[in-house]
Order: C-alpha cells, then structure tokens, then sequence
C-alpha cells in the first residue's frame, strides 16, 4: 500500500511538471537582467551582510522585481500615468514587503537606515 501512494505520488509530481514556455515572466531573463540583479543583490549585500540562502533568495526577488516591471511597462504602454503610477507603485510595495521578509531584525534595521539615508541624500 505504501508503494502504490508513493508511486501514484511520484507520477502526480512528474505530470504536473510546469512545461518551460518561452514570455514574459517565465524566468528566462536576459544577460542584462541577470547582470542588474546581481548588482542590486552585491550593493544591498554590501550594506546588510547577507547569509549565502538569504544573497539568493534576495537575487532572485530582484530578478522577480525587474521581470515584473518589465512586464507592467509593456502591459501599461499606453496607460495613463496615473495608473501606471499605481501599479508600479504596487509592485514596489510588494518588493518591499517581500525583501523585509527575508531580513532578519538587525538587518531590517540596516536596510530601513540605508532607505532613510539614501531618500534623504536624493531631497538635499
């Protein structure tokens, strides 16, 4: 009996493999993408010393981010700038949440003086 549900287990798993289909938002990002997260992820880990699961995990949040403005800026194309404002404003939002998350509390701590720091020095 413990074969039959491990088998009937494993079969579900094999079938419900996602197919790799080529478009926005599959995962499949450019060189320069994967060259621009990469330097989002080394500057933020510069500041709040990241462990190697948390320097990932942020990696590929900021290969999300930029997929899905990516994604809002052609969908948005001839939107009004209010709302295009808005859902750019929603996706960061989410990055930020998600991004918090991830920080454990001396580094949440870190980040929010880095954001304090750098919105201050760009009012001046």
């Amino acid at each position: 009996m413990k074969n039959l549900f491990l088998a009937t287990c494993i079969a579900a798993g094999v079938s419900a493999t996602p197919v790799a289909v080529a478009g926005p938002g599959d995962g499949s990002y450019s060189k320069a993408m994967l060259n621009r997260a990469t330097t989002l992820t080394r500057a933020l880990a510069q500041r709040i010393h990241f462990n190697e699961a948390q320097y990932l995990a942020v990696k590929q949040l900021h290969l999300n981010m930029l997929t899905e403005r990516r994604d809002l800026e052609i969908m948005l194309n001839g939107a009004s700038a209010e709302e295009r404002d808005s859902r750019l404003a929603e996706a960061q939002q989410r990055y930020e949440t998600e991004l918090t998350n991830l920080l454990q509390p001396k580094q949440l701590v870190a980040y929010q003086n880095l954001r304090n720091n750098f919105t201050a020095h760009h009012l001046k």
